[in-house]
């Protein structure tokens, strides 16, 4: 993830051809909006990131392929501790400026120069940018998504919330308000807010049963909240779709968690 992905992508990159029309045409608008959802689906898999790719090149316009681009390697550039490779951010600013060359004035190209300040840490910088977007179009769902974002990584709580709301409201479909519930619980057990969390995510699970991993970050949830047997019940669910190695890490500690004490302070004494 984060530094190893980007320079994968830079690298062909430096191959793709890009469309030859220099205008935001409706049919690379198309193409684009859905290349953003197939961005924001990421959880790994390089595959989906090229993917995405073609699709930005599938709408045959220069700004919104190069805009692309720009938030697959904003994507990319997350690392596994929730940083951000600063070499991919910088990388992904240049794709934007080549998408503002032509067109400085879409909303869904420029959030993106927002996100990368965001994820730089420059929040001065991304609140100018945000407060010009809100003149704009203040209803946006991808301005609502930064807003939220920005609040995130100022560790302001309340804001974030506030911002989640509006983002949801505006979101066109389902997975998008999926993907919001998903990250606000993420956010809130950063926080340590872990029943807000639990209501993000059960409310999430309940439209995305299949999901492992939500399960998992519930039983994470019961496991800090001292609930045990919750936890257990929720871990054993995880296990039973997918042998998942963090839900293996929670089955440890919560087979330590049931031990009789005599016998944890007997093995404790052993070392």
């Amino acid at each position: 993830m984060g530094k190893k992905l980007v320079k994968q992508l830079l690298s062909g990159l430096s191959k793709m051809a890009l469309p030859k029309s220099v205008e935001a045409t409706e049919q690379g608008l198309q193409a684009y909006r859905i290349g953003l959802d197939t961005v924001d689906s990421f959880k790994g898999d390089p595959k989906t990131l090229v993917d995405a790719l073609g699709t930005f090149r599938s709408g045959k316009s220069r700004p919104f392929a190069c805009a692309g681009v720009a938030y697959t390697l904003v994507a990319a550039s997350r690392e596994p501790d929730g940083s951000y490779f600063p070499g991919g951010l910088d990388a992904a600013m240049e794709w934007v400026e080549k998408a503002q060359e032509t067109e400085p004035d879409i909303l869904l190209i420029n959030m993106i120069e927002a996100l990368i300040y965001i994820y730089h840490g420059r929040f001065e910088d991304a609140g100018v940018v945000l407060e010009y977007l809100r003149q704009q179009d203040a209803a946006n769902y991808y301005l609502h998504v930064a807003e939220m974002i920005l609040a995130q990584r100022q560790g302001d709580v309340e804001k974030a919330g506030l911002w989640h709301e509006q983002a949801a409201k505006s979101a066109a479909n389902a997975p998008q308000r999926l993907r919001l519930q998903a990250q606000m619980g993420d956010f809130y057990m950063e926080q340590g807010v872990l029943d807000q969390a639990l209501v993000m995510f059960k409310e999430a699970v309940h439209f995305d049963k299949k999901n492992y991993r939500l399960w998992h970050k519930i039983g994470v949830i019961f496991f800090k909240m001292g609930d045990v047997a919750e936890a257990q019940r929720y871990n054993q669910r995880v296990l039973k779709m997918h042998d998942y190695a963090p839900a293996r890490q929670l089955e440890a500690a919560i087979k330590r968690e049931l031990e009789p004490e005599g016998r944890r302070f007997g093995r404790m004494f052993k070392r």
